[in-house]
């Protein structure tokens, strides 16, 4: 095998893992046959959530405006994830208000995820099995940043995009965010939420 599609190989899971956003090390079974990974975009269809429960109950927080890249460089990866705040939808008008008061969308007006490592937990026979992921990067968030470890699974569909899921609890205020309140303060969001992930991407 030549040395230049070894590294890719070994390289592309890495990126997977990445994608949330996002990542991967080493499995050759999920490198597209036709395609060289050097560059991967997120679909459409692709989409991010947090879910959240409040003094009223639970809530989703949810948006399908998911950006970003993975590039492959030699033998190391750079990739990124990235969802604008006001493209967050809670379903009614004024929760969406509070929410981007509370991340300070006029100020820092995207969430973006910057990957560090990446690992395959355990491998499977088959090259389009889930495969469980550990992913370790930067969460950037209302003006605050935070290294995360996120598990993920990740799987190479039959047409050579790879998909990506997983989840991830964090607390608002470890990012400086005060849990958001309405009606005056008689409604106030708890300060855990998860975090969720759903991505797909392919090589460009």
């Amino acid at each position: 095998m030549d040395g230049a599609l070894r590294t890719l190989m070994r390289a592309f899971p890495r990126f997977l893992l990445l994608l949330l956003i996002g990542l991967v090390t080493g499995a050759a079974g999920w490198m597209p046959q036709s395609v060289s990974p050097e560059r991967f975009a997120i679909e459409s269809g692709s989409r991010l959530w947090i879910d959240g429960t409040s003094t009223m109950g639970d809530y989703t927080c949810e948006s399908r405006h998911v950006s970003g890249y993975g590039r492959v460089l030699d033998t190391a990866v750079e990739a990124e994830v990235e969802v604008p705040v006001r493209a967050f939808d809670c379903g009614i008008a004024a929760m969406n208000a509070d929410f981007r008061e509370a991340l300070r969308a006029e100020e820092h007006g995207t969430v973006r995820f910057d990957l560090h490592d990446a690992e395959v937990l355990s491998e499977t026979a088959s090259a389009e099995a889930w495969r469980p992921l550990r992913v370790l990067g930067w969460l950037h968030l209302a003006g605050a940043e935070r290294m995360i470890a996120v598990r993920a699974e990740g799987r190479r569909l039959a047409d050579g995009r790879v998909r990506v899921r997983g989840q991830h609890t964090l607390r608002m205020s470890d990012f400086g965010v005060e849990p958001p309140t309405g009606l005056l303060g008689l409604v106030r969001a708890h300060n855990t939420i998860v975090v969720r992930f759903d991505l797909q991407a392919a090589a460009q």
